[in-house]
């Protein structure tokens, strides 16, 4: 057997227990699925919650009750927002105020803007 035959040999057993171990962990997956997500009956004596009916009237209350609810979450999220962006944007004027402009920069703008008058 030459060496290019032993290595493409060598190769496909290789490939070969890649996809034999890919797939018996893909069967064991599987296998811990089925067993670990099994549904359980509910018990005789237990009560579901199909079989507890809520009146009629108080659905609307509770719906109107969820929305007002979710309507000012949804205000104070925004005003978070909004608040935390004034924030930033001060935080970044006060950066550069502070910092101001040391004379090497502004003579190094001073050429730039010359520079660009020059061409055109």
């Amino acid at each position: 057997m030459s060496n290019i035959q032993q290595g493409l040999l060598i190769s496909a057993i290789g490939m070969g227990l890649v996809f034999v171990v890919i797939i018996f962990l893909w069967g064991l997956m599987a296998l811990m699925m089925r067993l670990t997500s099994v549904k359980r009956k509910p018990e005789v004596g237990a009560v579901s919650e199909t079989t507890l009916a809520p009146e009629i009237s108080v659905i609307p209350e509770m719906q109107t009750a969820e929305s007002q609810r979710r309507a000012a979450a949804a205000a104070v999220a925004v005003l978070m927002a909004m608040a935390s962006q004034r924030r930033r944007s001060a935080q970044n004027s006060q950066a550069e105020t502070a910092l101001g402009m040391n004379p090497w920069q502004s003579y190094h703008r001073e050429r730039q803007l010359e520079n660009r008058n020059l061409r055109g």
